[in-house]
């Protein structure tokens, strides 16, 4: 095999790469509890949100989930979760994490 110097670089990442990244990185946020999903963690949600929220939204929840209204405890559970996503997406954006996942992606469809 014949080698040209450049085999060591990665290709760029597109904008759609970019995307796919963030929406793949902030789901397994979001399912796991951390990211990467298994192994030492590069990002912890429990860790982000004690620093980012105040804590009485924990305590709403509690509150909820005694409530025999489950399934307005559901529609709490799924505004809080597009909370703590629209807080990831803004987090993320531009984060190594992600660009290094973009650049798997690109790398893949070289």
């Amino acid at each position: 095999m014949e080698y040209h110097g450049d085999e060591d670089l990665r290709a760029a990442p597109t904008q759609r790469e970019l995307e796919l990244a963030l929406e793949s990185v902030i789901e397994i946020i979001l399912d796991h509890g951390q990211y990467p999903a298994k192994g030492r963690a590069k990002f912890d949600l429990y860790d982000f949100l004690l620093e980012e929220r105040d804590l009485s939204y924990a305590y709403e929840l509690y509150i909820a989930s005694m409530s025999s209204n489950t399934r307005a405890f559901e529609d709490r559970i799924e505004r809080e979760r597009k909370t703590v996503e629209a807080m990831l997406v803004k987090h993320l954006t531009g984060s190594d994490m992600v660009a290094d996942l973009a650049a798997e992606y690109a790398e893949e469809n070289k």
